[in-house]
């Protein structure tokens, strides 16, 4: 026993140790998906802002790139919810959500084909001119497409969690997303059923 009644394992642990340390995910999981969640609204609320204050328009590449901007967000928010029940060890927490994540991933992808697609025509008609018109859609648009490598196929977050750091400078690249290997699970379990 240690000092304060803590039965120690090996150097540095116990029990306490090991529980604020899973603790942190909950934490971090608890922040992020409010962050996620706020910022759907907020980030394409900014560019219109930003378009409409340059003296701009609302255009079709606009919107369409605000909605899948916000599309992702969404999905983002689901994902980050559903990491914080796993992490917090609730029954299904996966189960419940991957079959409406999946359902969501050709509505990503629309949005964001329909979303680039207005953005080119609109570039093409404005002769690609650096304004908020232009810049706005374009970012959003760029964003949408981050958002949806960094959920469905590989994660592109690294700066907010120290061992995802290391393991990006170390030069192994990045790894898949907590999604893709959480459907992955679930499309394989659904074949052996």
């Amino acid at each position: 026993m240690g000092d304060a009644g803590v039965i120690c394992i090996s150097p540095g642990y116990s029990r306490e140790t090991s529980m604020a340390a899973g603790l942190a995910p909950v934490r971090r999981l608890t922040t992020y998906w409010k962050i996620e969640a706020g910022n759907a609204l907020f980030i394409p609320a900014l560019a219109v802002y930003l378009v409409i204050k340059s003296g701009g328009m609302i255009s079709a590449a606009l919107v369409l790139s605000g909605l899948a901007c916000s599309f992702l967000l969404v999905i983002g928010t689901i994902v980050l919810r559903m990491m914080l029940r796993k992490a917090r060890g609730e029954a299904n927490a996966i189960a419940d959500r991957i079959p409406l994540l999946v359902r969501m991933r050709w509505p990503a992808i629309a949005l964001c084909v329909a979303a680039a697609v207005a953005n080119g025509t609109e570039w093409l008609s404005s002769g690609l001119e650096l304004s908020a018109q232009c810049l706005a859609p374009a970012v959003l648009l760029l964003l949408a497409v981050l958002e949806y490598i960094n959920y469905y196929h590989f994660q592109l977050q690294h700066f907010d969690h120290a061992p995802d750091w290391q393991r990006l400078v170390s030069g192994r690249g990045f790894r898949r997303s907590h999604l893709a290997r959480e459907i992955d699970r679930w499309k394989r379990e659904r074949r052996g059923s």
